[in-house]
């Protein structure tokens, strides 16, 4: 179970802007941890100093897009528990703000109502008579009430449900305890759940042994469970992706729906400065690949930027009235200054966009397969996901050939790409190929 507390400064009589999201679970190795975001709108720099913040720190921090796939990776199959349903709808809102269906059931501590109002007012105040409402203690206090609160309850729950209860039994005592993807189908063999896991069996039980906890699965509908063994936990999540789109099954609210990616696009400024565009709509002399985060599409671009010495500005990298970064801080000659001509500037900006265009970076991740004879690997196209699969270990790759006939192939989309995007970090570099 993760507590989740998201603080806000108000603006106006109704509007709240979250600045710092706050989750506590005992899983966690520090208990709290802290994701500070920087506030969306205008805030007036009077409201900071009335609420006891540091404004500079906090137009510091990310901007929630880039929090948001690490807050996803901690959310998954966990029970995330809230104090009130605003609190919900405030992150839920932040989610569907960059594009994602974050449409998890939630576990709301205070349900509306009077009685409701009570309980979580005393709370409050009790909490802001020791400590600063919009600080970091308060939020770390009201979590572990929060805790505590819903240990009580739990407890209440273990009692009615052994003297009241009969819980439905499977034997799961047949599944391994792998990584991979399982499947709950009903009476008519329709796949009503996809779940992936890094230990089946374990989570399988984990859903039957606390069926009646809240959940919106219901469990008396799962005749029976299918598994896919995957070797590692990256390609089920994959596999899992794939799956609840193609399924949509009935009780997966998560990953059914993908934003529009972001493409790269031509366009020209007043003075007729070639220049490049990233949006969310896709035109016809749009670049084939597909963006579906801004992180991705922004690193091709530097790279092209700087690879070319393009304008930082004109390559969409910067927002700025003025001369960009290379002027302004490395005191180099760019056309956005003058330092260059328009028509020369065009020549090498068409010639340079042409070579991005054709260009072809194959990359192979290697990972752990199913069993010891086998690898498992990711590919990827221009930093594009294409699809996973499995070869063995005794079949050597030197290029793409190599993997043509074991690759499965998948679309490419938001839920992909955040998967994929953790692969620099989780594979060695030695067991990525570049072919």
């Amino acid at each position: 179970m993760i507590a989740i507390y998201i603080q806000t400064i108000p603006l106006g009589a109704k509007t709240k802007v979250p600045y710092r999201i706050m989750l506590f679970s005992e899983d966690f190795p520090q208990k709290f941890m802290e994701f500070p975001i920087r506030p969306e709108v205008t805030i007036p720099k009077k409201l900071y100093f009335l609420n006891g913040l540091d404004r500079l720190a906090l137009l510091a921090a990310e901007a929630f897009c880039n929090v948001a796939d690490e807050l996803i990776d901690l959310f998954r199959e966990q029970q995330l528990l809230f104090s009130e349903k605003e609190q919900f709808n405030l992150l839920k809102a932040q989610f569907r703000n960059i594009g994602y269906n974050f449409n998890l059931k939630p576990t709301i501590l205070w349900p509306s109502g009077s009685k409701r109002s009570r309980n979580l007012e005393a709370l409050e105040e009790a909490i802001s008579a020791e400590y600063l409402p919009r600080s970091i203690s308060f939020a770390e206090i009201f979590l572990k009430a929060m805790a505590n609160v819903t240990s009580q309850q739990s407890e209440q729950l273990e009692d009615y449900k052994a003297t009241h209860l009969k819980l439905q039994s499977y034997e799961l005592s047949k599944y391994s305890r792998s990584p991979g993807v399982y499947f709950f189908l009903n009476a008519r063999e329709e796949v009503i759940y996809v779940g992936k896991a890094k230990n089946i069996r374990k989570r399988l039980q984990s859903h039957f042994s606390n069926a009646e906890k809240q959940s919106n699965i219901d469990y008396s509908q799962v005749e029976d469970i299918a598994v896919e063994y995957t070797g590692n936990d990256i390609i089920a999540q994959l596999a899992e992706s794939d799956n609840i789109k193609s399924l949509k099954p009935l009780y997966n609210s998560q990953q059914i729906k993908t934003p529009d990616p972001y493409i790269i696009t031509l366009a020209s400024t007043a003075k007729g400065i070639a220049k490049i565009k990233i949006t969310r709509k896709e035109y016809e002399d749009s670049l084939p690949e597909k963006y579906f985060n801004r992180s991705s599409v922004v690193a091709a671009l530097k790279d092209f930027c700087e690879e070319n010495k393009l304008c930082r500005k004109h390559c969409a990298l910067e927002t700025v009235k003025g001369p960009c970064s290379n002027v302004t801080k490395r005191w180099l000659a760019c056309v956005c200054a003058g330092g260059e001509g328009v028509e020369e500037y065009n020549k090498r900006f068409q010639i340079a966009f042409d070579a991005f265009r054709r260009k072809t970076t194959r990359k192979i991740y290697k990972l752990k397969g199913r069993n010891e004879l086998e690898d498992a690997f990711v590919y990827e196209l221009n930093g594009i996901y294409e699809g996973y699969g499995y070869i063995e270990r005794s079949q050597p790759i030197s290029n793409y050939n190599d993997i043509l006939g074991h690759l499965v192939r998948q679309k490419n989309n938001y839920d992909t790409t955040r998967i994929v995007s953790s692969l620099a970090k989780l594979v060695r570099e030695k067991d990525v190929l570049y072919v």
